[in-house]
């Protein structure tokens, strides 16, 4: 489980940003929407960031996305730092200058409560890198609420210094003399088969899902790939458009297409005055809103079935608002010890009952145009009989768009006229 994340120095945030999905203890909130972690606290199973545009909602998942580009990036790669960094620190003052700080709190291990042998763990992964080297990585094990390093990387006067905390398992040495200033150590100690590295690198491949926009052959490929491992979930996803209101698709399944690769088939039925019509195209012919949800239901059907951080950008795009928020009602019946993180413009995801207060954080361009989150919560319940949904409407939280007048002004200049072919 996603505890919390710290970004500064990164994209549109400067000063460091932490937006936390542990639940807040406050019996006035809806527990049934959290899902248990440790003894000590529970952790939310749905959280929001919503915000204007430009705003740095966005900020959050690209950094995620950081981490995974960086931890693995293939081997072949020289500096795998320099494409995910690209414009990836602070644009204004000193930022250009200075590492993006990175750095991600996740439940490795829910142990057992009150025993010795079976502690809580959880993982702390930090980085600070821009595309020449990294500056520090580190990984931290908060065990049963004391905190123990494992490794810390430094990279000061010219050189590394390492250090290795006694519970940490794996090969250090050899690693340690070989590992480029561009490559994470994280990622060179797993794959050498380093038990400590291995348990972190594994919960970042396995359990942390960033999805994708749903454009490309790469959406369509996450649906081959759903519909061959469990060929019973092309009955799923036709049950589950059916519940968002798109209604006339009888079959999907994996095909061929013209040039004979590997394709998702989507076959439309509909009544016409009286008479069945039917056809069928591939998934990169349909809409991209159809594509979007197909891709967006066999990532549900992942996490229902296994533990998964489910993190979608632009939850809405594209979608009925009423749409967005039965997603999420849908995902909220999840029984498996699954997540989901929605970024979005939408203040429909602020529907009454839909969502806790401490699940919904709002980012918004400071003082310095840079990123602040902050949450719902940190808000004073107010007895007012108007909602939530009204009052971000009137500006009572921020994080709104400002808004002013525009009217286009013609300099004369005749218009540019296409040529014929």
């Amino acid at each position: 489980m996603l505890l919390s994340m710290t970004i500064s120095n990164f994209k549109s945030v400067k000063s460091p940003q932490q937006i936390s999905l542990v639940a807040l203890k406050d019996n006035r909130l809806d527990v049934s929407k959290t899902l248990p972690a440790t003894d000590r606290f529970n952790v939310l199973k749905t959280t929001a960031i919503i915000g204007p545009n430009g705003a740095g909602k966005s900020s959050f998942v690209r950094a995620l996305e950081v981490v995974k580009a960086i931890v693995f990036a293939s081997e072949d790669i020289e500096n795998p730092l320099k494409g995910c960094l690209q414009k990836a620190a602070f644009a204004y003052g000193d930022g250009k200058d200075r590492p993006s700080e990175i750095s991600i709190d996740f439940l490795l291990d829910k142990g057992v409560p009150g025993s010795a042998d079976r502690p809580s763990i959880i993982a702390r992964y930090t980085i600070a890198v821009t595309q020449q080297r990294f500056y520090e990585e580190s990984l931290y094990y908060i065990v049963d609420g004391s905190k123990k390093m494992m490794f810390d990387r430094k990279y000061e006067n010219g050189e590394y210094l390492y250090r290795f905390g006694k519970l940490y398992r794996g090969e250090k040495k050899r690693q340690v003399a070989k590992l480029s200033e561009t490559k994470s150590f994280l990622q060179g100690a797993a794959l050498k088969g380093g038990q400590t590295a291995m348990e972190v690198y594994s919960w970042l491949r396995d359990n942390l899902n960033l999805l994708p926009l749903g454009y490309g052959k790469n959406a369509e490929q996450i649906v081959i790939d759903a519909l061959k491992a469990h060929p019973g979930w092309s009955e799923q996803l036709i049950n589950f458009l059916w519940a968002v209101d798109v209604t006339d698709i009888s079959r999907i399944r994996v095909v061929k297409n013209e040039k004979g690769e590997e394709a998702i088939g989507i076959s439309h039925a509909f009544v016409n005055k009286g008479t069945s019509e039917a056809y069928s195209q591939i998934f990169m012919k349909e809409s991209l809103s159809l594509r979007r949800l197909i891709v967006t239901a066999v990532s549900f059907f992942e996490a229902f079935i296994t533990s998964k951080t489910l993190v979608i950008d632009d939850f809405g795009q594209l979608l009925h608002p009423y749409v967005a928020c039965h997603l999420v009602e849908i995902f909220n019946t999840c029984d498996t010890e699954s997540q989901l993180v929605v970024v979005d413009c939408n203040p429909a995801l602020l529907e009454e009952d839909l969502l806790r207060k401490d699940s919904i954080w709002f980012a918004q361009k400071g003082a310095e145009s840079s990123t602040e989150y902050f949450s719902l919560a940190d808000f004073k319940n107010s007895k007012s009989k108007v909602s939530v949904y009204e009052k971000y409407l009137q500006g009572m939280f921020g994080a709104v768009p400002l808004e002013s007048e525009f009217c286009f002004v013609h300099d004369g200049t005749p218009a540019v006229k296409k040529e014929d072919n």
